[in-house]
């Protein structure tokens, strides 16, 4: 609408170098198009010329050479601009540098156009902007985030107190999903009728398409709740058990902990993505091409049963084993050690998670410690048994234990 498109984007559009005009306004619903003519000063002219002329597409503005960057640098008494015609020729008849200011080869300058009332829609376009920017600001956090707090509102009691970022991540997600929704409606419509259509005398066949799409339903619903809930929540769980919990028992042990679920399992949706980013960081790895491979097909057709395979079953049974295994033991523990000792159970199944992690931390560095004394003694035999070989010319021979001569061969063991 401003037609600055060729001076802002540098893309010529020659609709914008002018304006139809039309006879009637009968011609304006009609969308009735004309030729290209130079602007003149009385707008009635060319139909008086032409009677059957209903509309014509008048040029106005003016074609300059301006600077192609920011930091291009004009001297003084020099203007910005520069006139010239469509063919980007000077239009005051003065001699046109080849390079220079304001030059016809420079790389420094381009021909652009300008259409009238210039500084009048640059001011427009700065505001257009600051509008935008507004609404848009408006739209994603008020308005979600107003949205998040009547569902809080109606989710969690009064005297509990609200955080704004879990409203506006609520809001955003519950009003986006409807966005997406509405916007991909007609397609899913369009897409049920020409299956209907294609399979209306065939009642297997619907049956089967049915199938198929209850499938393709739970499969997503199988796969994002397992990356987004199960695999978080265990996550969430696995850093509260072995390091949150002990640490607040030891600074405070008088004190009860409380576990807030919603604000865990934030924070293991974090770790999950940092996780797939760790993943993903190395490209040519199984992990990494297994990953991708869920999400081949697009993210609204996954493969549950590689996720299920590489990732939700692997990594579920590992958190769901380190959850479990330091509460056996500390439970062992109680019914037999610490049996005449129940002010002891708390501390017990609080720090047998920390104990459990410190016990796997010491086999681990023992593992590694075994194989590098194992190495130091390769390199060792390697070192002290195989000095003192005699080594010869290639070619020379020797005589074995019956006399015949067999080339030299030497044997080294390692």
């Amino acid at each position: 609408m401003l037609r600055l498109t060729w001076f802002m984007f540098d893309e010529r559009k020659e609709d914008e170098e002018g304006y139809i005009v039309r006879r009637s306004w009968i011609d304006i619903f009609r969308g009735v198009k004309g030729e290209k003519i130079l602007g003149t000063k009385d707008l009635t002219q060319p139909f008086e010329e032409d009677p059957e002329l209903n509309a014509y597409f008048r040029l106005d503005g003016k074609y300059v050479r301006a600077p192609a960057s920011d930091q291009v640098r004009i001297p003084k008494g020099t203007g910005i601009f520069l006139e010239v015609d469509e063919s980007n020729n000077r239009v005051d008849g003065k001699w046109d540098r080849p390079d220079g200011v304001h030059g016809k080869d420079s790389e420094l300058y381009k021909q652009v156009y300008i259409p009238p009332w210039f500084r009048l829609r640059i001011c427009l376009f700065i505001v257009f902007i600051w509008l935008f920017a507004a609404m848009t600001g408006v739209s994603i956090t008020i308005v979600p985030l107003v949205f998040g707090r009547q569902v809080f509102a109606q989710l969690i009691p009064a005297h509990v107190r609200k955080n704004d970022v879990y409203a506006l991540s609520i809001g955003i997600y519950i009003l986006g999903s409807a966005l997406y929704a509405i916007v991909h409606i007609g397609k899913f419509i369009s897409y049920l009728r020409s299956a209907l259509a294609i399979n209306a005398e065939t009642p297997k066949n619907i049956m089967r398409q049915v199938a198929a799409i209850t499938t393709l339903v739970a499969r997503i619903a199988w796969t994002y709740t397992a990356f987004l809930v199960i695999l978080p929540t265990l996550f969430a769980f696995l850093i509260e058990f072995y390091f949150i919990v002990p640490l607040h028992t030891y600074f405070a042990l008088e004190e009860r902990h409380v576990i807030h679920f919603v604000q865990s399992w934030t924070l293991g949706l974090l770790y999950v993505k940092l996780t797939t980013r760790i993943v993903l960081w190395h490209e040519d790895s199984r992990p990494a091409q297994s990953l991708r491979a869920i999400t081949r097909d697009g993210y609204l057709n996954p493969d549950a049963r590689l996720a299920t395979r590489s990732f939700i079953l692997p990594v579920g049974l590992l958190l769901c084993s380190a959850l479990a295994y330091p509460w056996c033991l500390a439970r062992v523990v109680t019914l037999t050690v610490l049996r005449d000792k129940p002010e002891k159970h708390l501390l017990t199944y609080r720090y047998a998670y920390p104990m459990c992690l410190a016990l796997g931390c010491i086999g681990f560095a023992l593992y590694i410690l075994l194989g590098w004394v194992k190495d130091w003694r390769m390199k060792i035999r390697d070192e002290v048994y195989l000095i003192g070989e005699r080594l010869h010319n290639f070619g020379d021979r020797k005589s074995g234990s019956n006399g015949v001569a067999v080339p030299n061969m030497r044997r080294i063991e390692t």
